[in-house]
């Protein structure tokens, strides 16, 4: 009790030396603010966590506080210069006091922490989309500086459209968190699969005679020139009165794997009666984790057709699976089960192993491969040292997670969720503790802090790197439009 009257003192005093600040404050209760960044943990580097207050008052002063640095704002919208909140996250742990009045009199309302700790890579990925239904007609993946607010556009599918001839763009990848080498696929008008190798463009034709499509989800290889992938044919089906408006499921689905140097890919796993998808390396490069699903005999419910086959689909269950890989000589061992989420009626996706290979991080719903679009998904994290896995209560909420992915230290992860209205995907940042619990999920911060009320769109395929894209739009742009896609060459599966 002794400390808050100190700060409660030494608070107004503050105040009362900038302007004509707070006289006689009463004690309030919590203060209703957007985003909700009450007591969260941030990077000592992320630009500042703007918000604004909720509650209807005449006047607001908002004070924060952190060792000798103390930065005031007024007004209902809580801007923070950056350099003042540089000073700020340097100095550790900041306290928030915010202060309201009402009538002639201020309330000064529940103080609340923002904790600071390890840096985080200062570059975010990600697709902007329309949500829920299919467009093509303005896609772009962008990139944020993330220690500030600056954003830039990669590519926009928007460049090379024309008339009805529309691209759909996806899929951008990086290896180990530089963008020295990146991918992204193109589909429809001009595609094919974009490759950026050490300042080196390529349009590649990933479809071959004995795959079931272009390569679709990728994952590099974390030591080696090669990339994993899924072949996917999907369909969607879309509900009219259903929680899940919109859901994507397999019509087949394989694994390859890409050599870049000898331009080939080959199969890794191509069961019929398997759905094999969204491969993932282990950060030694040694065992690839992906999950698939028992389909029986595909044909029964191909055959079925348009609502029946969906309802089919709709019933698949994936699991965990994992293959031993040796890179040298590009030979596989036979897969092995890691974890059968179908023996207890869910469905596992999206495998992503930690960069220290302590833990591995999934999505878990109810059904199928594609969890943005279910309302019922999850976060399950295993931990590879003790064999043990739980639900990651601290980051679930009552909607949609889905892809999330790892910062090169391992101490923070993306997560997309649609908790804010069941409806747009958003970007939530979350710290790992030591002892692998997760703090509280905090809203990527936007220098307008209304930018999310305003904002009509989706992010989605969330990827950290270290450094910028190195290529520009306009290079892209130039590239797609005046290359024709070159043809992979096709190779036999090894196996030990």
């Amino acid at each position: 009790m002794r400390k808050i009257s100190v700060y409660i003192i030494l608070s107004v005093l503050i105040l009362a030396s900038c302007g004509r600040g707070v006289q006689n404050p009463v004690s309030g209760s919590d203060a209703a603010i957007f985003p909700d960044y009450r007591n969260i943990t941030v990077p000592v580097n992320i630009a500042p966590a703007n918000f604004m207050i909720l509650d209807t008052a005449g006047k607001y002063i908002t004070l924060l506080e952190s060792g000798d640095v103390k930065v005031k704002v007024t007004g209902k919208k809580v801007v923070i210069p950056i350099r003042k909140w540089r000073k700020l996250t340097s100095q550790g742990n900041i306290t928030v006091n915010i202060f309201e009045k009402k009538g002639k009199g201020w309330i000064r309302m529940n103080s609340f922490g923002i904790n600071v700790a390890d840096e985080i890579d200062p570059y975010l990925t990600y697709r902007v989309i329309p949500p829920l239904f299919e467009s093509y007609q303005r896609l772009t993946i962008n990139q944020r500086d993330i220690t500030t607010f600056s954003e830039k556009v990669v590519y926009a599918n928007s460049m090379v459209s024309h008339g009805t001839q529309t691209q759909c763009i996806n899929c951008h990848s990086f290896k180990n968190w530089h963008t020295d080498n990146m991918q992204f696929h193109i589909r429809q008008y001009l595609g094919g699969t974009i490759m950026y190798t050490n300042g080196k463009l390529e349009k590649l034709n990933m479809k071959t005679d004995s795959t079931i499509s272009a390569a679709v989800y990728p994952s590099w290889h974390p030591t080696h020139d090669y990339i994993a992938y899924s072949t996917n044919m999907t369909f969607q089906n879309i509900h009219t009165n259903h929680t899940n408006r919109i859901e994507v499921f397999d019509d087949e689905s394989d694994l390859i794997l890409y050599n870049l140097s000898d331009k080939a890919v080959s199969i890794i796993e191509n069961d019929s009666t398997q759905f094999e998808c969204y491969p993932s390396w282990a950060p030694d490069g040694k065992t690839l984790f992906y999950v698939s699903a028992y389909t029986g005999n595909p044909s029964d419910f191909k055959k079925a057709g348009g609502a029946a086959a969906a309802n089919a689909n709709a019933t698949f269950k994936y699991s965990l699976y994992s293959k031993r890989f040796n890179p040298e000589n590009r030979t596989w061992s036979p897969k092995q089960m890691f974890y059968d989420a179908a023996a207890v009626d869910s469905s596992v996706t999206w495998p992503r192993v930690s960069p220290d290979g302590r833990w591995l991080l999934c999505c878990i719903s109810t059904h199928g491969v594609f969890p943005p679009n279910q309302e019922v998904s999850d976060l399950i994290m295993f931990d590879l040292e003790k064999g043990t896995r739980r639900y990651v209560d601290e980051i679930n909420s009552n909607k949609s997670e889905s892809y999330h992915s790892w910062a090169s230290n391992g101490k923070w992860v993306v997560i997309s969720s649609r908790r804010e209205d069941g409806v747009h995907t958003r970007l939530y940042l979350s710290h790992l503790n030591e002892d692998g619990t997760f703090t509280k999920p905090f809203l990527l911060p936007q220098k307008d802090p209304e930018f999310s009320h305003k904002f009509m769109y989706s992010f989605n395929i969330p990827e950290f790197t270290v450094e910028p894209v190195k290529v520009s739009a306009r290079m892209l742009a130039s590239f797609i439009k005046s290359t024709d896609a070159k043809q992979v060459n096709y190779e036999s599966k090894r196996e030990e």
